[in-house]
């Protein structure tokens, strides 16, 4: 898929087509391959990049391994923090896939996101997603073992399976790596627990997919075990 313009963005689709051109010929369109470093987390560039087409990784890096923050998708956008207030990366950002990337300088993005109601809307949308999201990643490493993490974190990957509503599907998981990166812990740890649920029956590990027989059921048991932490 090739897509050379902002229009195809959900945060441009309602500017003026000859605005967007504009916006376009200020943009440095990038093609990236997978495993192709994006952003450096100590980088003081204060551009903005919108993720076009493919899948991207934001993470941060750690002495003993890397902690995955968050995937981004076509139609998601970063960089806004150091835009905003002038201050360092505060993460690395690298392809997952073939992705197609618009990196926006900083007085560019300012300016359009405040006159252009939609990526105004949609920067602060972003801005409290991202802060609910840490603050309840801080919360589960805080208080909840890592049995519980890695149930929460799977409960999280999953999406509802339409056949049955107890069960959720989790459709091309992580290897056990990247969900160790995911619940800052090491991959032998998530193995064990992995194969200890599957030995209860609380999952079961499919080709190219993970089943949670119970999703209510693990969903509630986490809730308890946070509470009672």
């Amino acid at each position: 898929m090739i897509v050379n313009s902002l229009s195809a963005h959900p945060c441009f689709k309602t500017l003026d087509p000859e605005l967007c051109r504009v916006l376009d010929r200020h943009c440095t369109w990038l093609k990236t391959a997978p495993g192709q470093w994006i952003l450096g987390q100590t980088a003081n560039d204060r551009d903005v990049y919108f993720v076009m087409t493919g899948r991207l990784r934001a993470v941060s890096h750690g002495v003993r391994q890397d902690l995955i923050f968050s995937d981004m998708e076509a139609g998601s956008f970063f960089g806004e923090l150091a835009a905003l207030d002038g201050g360092p990366r505060s993460l690395s950002v690298f392809a997952v896939n073939d992705s197609t990337v618009a990196k926006m300088p900083c007085p560019v993005f300012v300016d359009t996101m405040f006159t252009h109601r939609p990526l105004g809307e949609a920067v602060v949308a972003t801005l409290v997603a991202r802060n609910r999201a840490m603050t309840r990643r801080v919360g589960e490493l805080g208080a909840l073992d890592v049995r519980s993490r890695v149930h929460a974190e799977l409960l999280r990957l999953a999406r509802p399976d339409r056949e049955d509503p107890k069960r959720a599907i989790i459709v091309a998981p992580p290897n056990q790596s990247e969900l160790a990166s995911r619940i800052n812990t090491r991959r032998e740890t998530v193995s064990r627990e992995i194969n200890a649920m599957e030995r209860e029956g609380l999952i079961e590990r499919r080709r190219g997919a993970i089943v949670i027989h119970d999703a209510l059921r693990m969903s509630a048991r986490l809730e308890a075990t946070a509470i009672g932490s």
